[in-house]
């Protein structure tokens, strides 16, 4: 069982050192920052790690829209032990600050982020992780655990059809009160309808701390 995470040494250089810098150099992102150290924000991530345990097979992750990804990436290393997480963020903010927290896996080549929408561009062309030819499938999971900010993910994998083997983790909401949430779902069957999911692997739903009902499909 997932239940809490490993705040290891390394974590606490590395986050720590991640504030200074943040407060720093963007000081206007210090609050979103904060807002992602919630313990919704963790359980849910948890919940993520404890389904993708259970499954096993998890070596590289694609994740859409990762935000900072200090929780996501910790579990996922630490947790569900895999290979290498490539982080697709559109924030420009959001997207320098990841390597700050997860610092100590960019250095260990096992991390990185790449600027992109991908709701208008696909993952096409971006080159595999060591950046040379290899028979390995660049990701074997993509994660969304932000689906209620975006287009329906079958536009996505309209966009990816060589992702099509792909197992994915996707999480949304019914909590429409956010202008940002553009697209909330009311239960775990319209998150899959809507991503084309009909090989279920778990699907499941949470009510977190702040109130909020989260939803999580995971298949292909």
């Amino acid at each position: 069982m997932v239940d809490h995470l490993k705040f290891t040494p390394s974590t606490l250089k590395d986050w720590m050192r991640s504030w200074r810098e943040i407060m720093k150099e963007r000081p206007w992102a210090a609050d979103r920052v904060g807002n992602s150290f919630t313990e919704s924000q963790l359980i849910g991530k948890m919940w993520i790690a404890e389904e993708l345990k259970k499954i096993g097979g998890t070596k590289h992750v694609a994740l859409l829209g990762g935000w900072f990804a200090h929780f996501t990436c910790s579990l996922l290393f630490e947790e569900v032990g895999v290979s290498t997480v490539t982080n697709f963020e559109i924030d420009h903010d959001a997207h320098f600050i990841s390597f700050k927290f997860n610092r100590r896996y960019k250095e260990e080549k096992k991390y990185r982020s790449i600027r992109r929408n991908v709701m208008t561009i696909g993952l096409s062309g971006v080159e595999t992780f060591e950046k040379v030819k290899t028979t390995e499938p660049q990701w074997d999971v993509v994660i969304n655990t932000s689906c209620e900010h975006m287009f329906p993910m079958r536009k996505f994998r309209e966009l990816n059809p060589q992702l099509k083997d792909c197992l994915y983790v996707l999480h949304s909401t019914d909590d429409d009160q956010y202008d940002d949430h553009i697209n909330c779902v009311g239960s775990p069957q319209e998150l899959a309808d809507q991503a084309n999911i009909t090989d279920i692997k778990f699907m499941g739903e949470k009510v977190l701390p702040n109130g909020m009902r989260r939803f999580m499909v995971i298949g292909r």
